[in-house]
């Protein structure tokens, strides 16, 4: 018996080595697993591949671009500012010209997606008359704000803080500071200010290379799935209607 029982021991032993060893190769297996996941999750999240917050249709559109920013204010020869006029199409006191580039830059802020384009169940609206998910990219949203804050300068001219359905004057500009700010810093753009000497005034040059997106190329795709409200029924009929 006693041989038998010390076979039986040793055999006990065995299995309980082999499940050891099996459970810490599995653990180690999974643990590179995850290594690699997350790795292979940084390499993808990226300025030019995009984000995991981004939506994933539009990924394939993001290309980064080398763009020198203009409209900076200059200085004349007798002291006097004056501003570059490149880009001058969407400032200054209003004119039609100005309000046609806007409505160029901003057609694609209102966009319709099918299902089977972006799962956005539960987190956005979905058109009754078609079941396609109303949405929209970030970008356009702060340039909506920034037109918004635009036209604030002009109370006069434009009338677009009147209706009664939107957010009132100041809840609506002050909306839009916010999101500006928080667009502004959420992107931080680390491009080093450059300043120069102009007489006895130090100026910011603000001709300067930046990395960016190519928005170009979000554009066309954003255009290509605009809202087209005048196709939607509950919208025609007044029984929707969009708080800008």
């Amino acid at each position: 018996m006693k041989p038998f029982q010390k076979h039986s021991g040793h055999t006990r032993l065995v299995k309980i080595l082999l499940w050891v060893s099996l459970s810490i190769n599995i653990l180690f297996l999974g643990l590179v697993f995850f290594c690699w996941v997350v790795k292979k999750q940084n390499i993808r999240s990226s300025y030019e591949s995009g984000f995991i917050s981004d939506l994933e249709s539009v990924k394939a559109k993001i290309a980064v671009t080398q763009y020198q920013f203009t409209g900076g204010v200059e200085l004349d020869e007798s002291g006097q500012f004056f501003m570059d006029h490149s880009m001058q199409q969407y400032v200054g006191t209003p004119t039609p010209e100005i309000d046609r580039a806007w409505h160029k830059l901003l057609t694609g802020l209102n966009i319709d997606l099918d299902p089977s384009e972006a799962n956005l169940g539960g987190r956005t609206f979905q058109w009754p008359d078609s079941g396609l998910y109303f949405t929209g990219l970030e970008v356009y949203h702060s340039l909506h704000c920034l037109n918004r804050l635009r036209q604030a300068l002009y109370p006069d001219y434009y009338d677009v803080f009147s209706n009664p359905d939107d957010p009132k004057r100041e809840d609506h500009i002050g909306h839009c500071i916010n999101h500006i700010r928080q667009a502004i810093q959420c992107h931080a753009d680390l491009t080093p200010m450059e300043w120069k000497q102009s007489g006895n005034s130090v100026i910011l040059n603000t001709a300067t290379q930046h990395t960016c997106r190519d928005f170009s190329k979000v554009h066309e795709w954003a255009m290509q799935r605009r809202t087209k409200f005048e196709d939607i029924q509950s919208v025609k009929n007044g029984s929707l209607f969009v708080v800008d």
